[in-house]
């Protein structure tokens, strides 16, 4: 089985049964959520598959919104499920196909006959029943009526959604048979690209404008304080507000990393900040409202804000954020959409009522996007003060880093975490488990490693001297490499914290790297051991290259004096020679010069069968 296939396959899956579980939590809809059976689970996966979609895609978060337009069943004219754009004026039309297995899902593509199925045409036109005389399920006929009641139908394009894997050779199909209307192809990779990653990122349902809602009750004069301040990228407008926290809760509980973009880290667990919990505390166990005063607050950066007083509720005022994004004081939101979530509708009302947080919003001078983000990291720099925010958690958030970490999830399945706390969600609702997210400097010198900086990657403080930032990756074979040292790294490595962490997690590398140039000699002579037997045999041999590299790396002995004797003597450093420049040639070396015994040559292929 293709390791990596199988962990994507398995938190996909993860996420699915969420859904899963809410629909069957909804007695109108529990029997098409039924998964008593392998079948029926299946069935489940697949509708809840499609509110996947809309759901990372249109950020709807009502299951029964999502569930309405949702068409699949008996006499579905091809059609399993619509959305209706008002604000970009598209209909879009989807055909879906889950596969079952994690090769299947990768592999198996949706027929043509499955493709002409889609009664566009007809459905769009209006009628009611197939070519056959057959009428439309009531789900289609409800769509049916919502199209007839469009004012501005005129305005509106066509999208046909394929949530399947099409062959090359049909995407030519795909264009004839929906001619002058978009097509729009989510395979496989697509699905855990912009599906799946975004879902546990927490960042699939970003907002482009945020409202808030301000209570006046207690102000004087006027709702908020404003002033224009000029930079030297031009002038800017710096709006304070004091929000009810009740507001930020709601907000942050829905739109969650999508609006902390440009911050240097995502939600920290309550049990590892002091920060996090002072927070928690002054919301539970405080009943009056000094959150305000004790709280340093949240600075939000937007492109264009707007306040209005005059919104027909007394006491009542709007504030509307374009893009906005969270620099400082995500901590806080976080939290407070944490008890948010946690808490029943008449607990809500009791813990926020009369609690306050003041919000500083920052509209941006219209500037270049580069211009805009070094801006932001210097306002960022200048106001996180609340939890201590190393200049190693800013530049490993950075967006290169983050199309490094898609590029290996959407191969490997693993999960490197540029900003800490960003799968704290997805952890906590199971949608991944602790193993699928790599440390980050452990991910950091792999790669280095992979991409051929092996000297990089065995610095003691390499993250501090590297400021975290990963290389390029050039090709595909740099992931092939860094997925093999990972696998055995994890076989070898015992995961204990080590006095040393730093030359522990060094040694294991570089024994690492010697059991994959040990393993593929195996394989060129074609033996194909499974890996724990190939660990084994690498143990007994290392003890031999040691040996080896004493004699041929003369450069690595120094003069030590011994301390009971006082006398001085050569004494070769294992761990210098590790580090250096030269360790992977000399691995080459030595595994180009082993003879395999015709014991070995003569084993069976037993990797299939000890592997499972």
């Amino acid at each position: 089985m293709n390791t990596g296939q199988a962990r994507k396959y398995t938190i996909l899956t993860h996420i699915l049964d969420e859904y899963v579980r809410e629909g069957k939590g909804v007695r109108q809809r529990s029997s098409l959520f039924d998964d008593s059976t392998e079948e029926r689970q299946n069935q489940a996966r697949a509708r809840a598959f499609i509110h996947l979609y809309l759901a990372a895609t249109y950020g709807i978060l009502s299951f029964e919104e999502r569930e309405l337009t949702i068409t699949d069943g008996s006499y579905d004219g091809g059609i399993d499920a619509y959305h209706i754009d008002t604000e970009n004026k598209i209909l879009e039309i989807i055909q879906s196909k889950f596969r079952v297995g994690s090769s299947n899902f990768e592999s198996k593509n949706i027929s043509a006959e499955e493709i002409l199925s889609i009664d566009l045409d007809r459905i769009l036109n209006g009628h009611r029943e197939s070519t056959d005389g057959r009428s439309y399920n009531g789900r289609i006929l409800a769509f049916i009526e919502k199209l007839q009641k469009i004012p501005d139908i005129a305005r509106y394009k066509t999208r046909v959604t394929i949530l399947a894997n099409v062959k090359a050779e049909q995407y030519a199909l795909v264009e004839r048979l929906f001619h002058g209307d978009e097509t729009n192809i989510v395979n496989f990779d697509r699905c855990y690209g912009e599906l799946v990653m975004p879902t546990i990122r927490g960042e699939q349902h970003y907002t482009s404008s945020m409202r808030l809602q301000i209570d006046l009750s207690n102000k004087s004069n006027s709702s908020r304080l404003s002033a224009e301040i000029i930079t030297a990228h031009g002038p800017s407008e710096v709006t304070v507000v004091l929000v009810p926290t009740l507001e930020i809760a709601k907000i942050m509980s829905r739109y969650k990393n999508s609006i902390l973009r440009y911050n240097p880290r995502s939600y920290l667990e309550f049990r590892e900040q002091r920060t996090n919990e002072g927070i928690h505390q002054s919301i539970v166990e405080i009943e009056t409202g000094e959150f305000a005063i004790l709280n340093n607050g949240i600075t939000i950066v937007s492109d264009e804000t707007y306040v209005n007083e005059r919104v027909g509720s007394k006491n009542r005022a709007q504030v509307e954020i374009v893009n906005p994004q969270i620099i400082n004081g995500g901590q806080t939101a976080y939290t407070l959409a944490r008890i948010f979530d946690e808490s029943s509708d008449i607990d809500r009302e009791r813990l926020f009522s009369g609690k306050e947080v003041m919000v500083r919003i920052i509209t941006l001078p219209q500037i270049d996007e580069e211009s805009k983000k070094n801006l932001i990291l210097s306002i960022s720099s200048a106001t996180n003060s609340q939890t201590a925010v190393s200049s190693t958690d800013r530049t490993a958030s950075n967006d290169h880093n983050r199309e490094i970490a898609e590029i290996v999830f959407k191969k490997t399945g693993l999960l490197y975490e540029p900003k800490r706390g960003e799968y704290s969600d997805a952890l906590r609702s199971k949608y991944i488990e602790k193993a699928n997210v790599i440390d980050r400097t452990l991910f950091t010198r792999i790669l280095h490693i992979a991409s051929g900086r092996y000297t990089t990657a065995t610095q003691r403080k390499m993250m501090k001297n590297t400021g975290g930032v990963i290389p390029e990756i050039d090709d595909d074979g740099v992931v092939d490499v860094f997925s093999d040292l990972y696998d055995i790294y994890t076989e070898v490595s015992d995961h204990h914290a080590p006095t040393d962490a730093a030359d522990r997690t060094i040694n294991t590398l570089a024994f690492a790297m010697f059991v994959r140039a040990f393993k593929f000699r195996r394989q060129r002579e074609g033996v194909t051991d499974w890996l724990p037997r190939a660990i084994e045999e690498a143990r007994v041999l290392y003890t031999d290259f040691e040996e080896w590299a004493r004699e041929n790396a003369q450069e690595f002995f120094a003069s030590r004096t011994d301390k009971n004797t006082g006398t001085r003597r050569l004494v070769f450093s294992l761990n210098k020679w590790r580090r250096s420049a030269r360790y992977p040639g000399d691995v080459l070396t030595y595994i180009d010069l082993l003879v395999l015994s015709k014991e070995e040559l003569a084993r069976p292929q037993s990797s299939i069968t000890e592997g499972e």
